[in-house]
């Protein structure tokens, strides 16, 4: 998102968050539980195809937590619409953290949690910048793609309305693009990232969802042809030298 933000070096490590996640042997895991020497591990359900669930993953990654928590499939609860999976998040949605008796399934929830029980581990950054100012901002970033851009992203791949409150697919698009502008209007001028000169949970938040958004809104430039659509082509990851 926005000009000068990511380097390639962060479109790589997102590629190895998205797309992949080292899980320890299940039945490893089911031994070491069963001789008591293991307790129940957390797991994230969750699959690659989430951009709310590649945000998680990506916080796992760049704090160095990926061996505090499991991914696994929702099928593993009989999917989604099963009814051990609605039992346990009845919104039937990724992604959903088991943590002992918790169960936590909205993605910025999840995030919170997995920050604050393992604050003292990982050798990344904490997500939460030093100063008041870039924390507010990131803040504001995070709830303005979780309250405007989300519930109707949608509009890029659904076959059909609703998308969030909007019944016409241009509609949609047009108000994602205006709502993309005002996502560049908050980020830091200066960078790297979007709060500033520290990677905070707006960046985990709003760089996957980019990715979706940078490969599927130019399939409908014509419906997006406004002047939010004028704005909002200038957003998206921009190649670097050397990336």
């Amino acid at each position: 998102l926005r000009r000068g933000v990511y380097s390639s070096a962060c479109a790589s490590e997102c590629r190895v968050v998205v797309w992949g996640h080292h899980k320890p042997s299940v039945m490893a895991l089911i031994i070491s539980i069963l001789a008591g020497t293991l307790s129940l591990p957390t797991t994230l359900y969750d699959l690659p195809v989430s951009n709310h669930g590649a945000r998680v993953r990506l916080l796992l990654y760049k704090r160095g937590l990926e061996s505090a928590v499991r991914v696994a499939s929702p099928m593993e609860l009989g999917g989604l619409r099963g009814e051990k999976y609605l039992s346990l998040n009845p919104q039937g949605k990724m992604p959903l953290l088991v943590d002992g008796d918790s169960c936590v399934w909205e993605t910025d929830a999840i995030c919170r949690h997995l920050l604050e029980k393992h604050a003292a581990e990982g050798d990344g950054p904490s997500l939460f910048p030093t100063s008041l100012a870039a924390r507010t901002a990131a803040e504001v970033i995070v709830r303005h793609h979780d309250t405007y851009i989300g519930p109707i992203q949608g509009c890029l791949y659904k076959p059909a309305p609703p998308f969030g409150r909007f019944t016409s697919r241009r509609d949609a698009l047009q108000e994602l693009v205006k709502q993309l502008a005002v996502a560049e209007a908050l980020a830091d001028p200066t960078g790297p990232y979007l709060a500033g000169e520290e990677f905070s949970l707006a960046d985990a938040t709003l760089f996957p969802t980019m990715v979706f958004i940078t490969h599927m809104l130019p399939k409908f430039e014509d419906a997006v042809a406004s002047p939010a659509g004028e704005a909002g082509a200038r957003l998206g990851p921009r190649p670097v030298a050397g990336g």
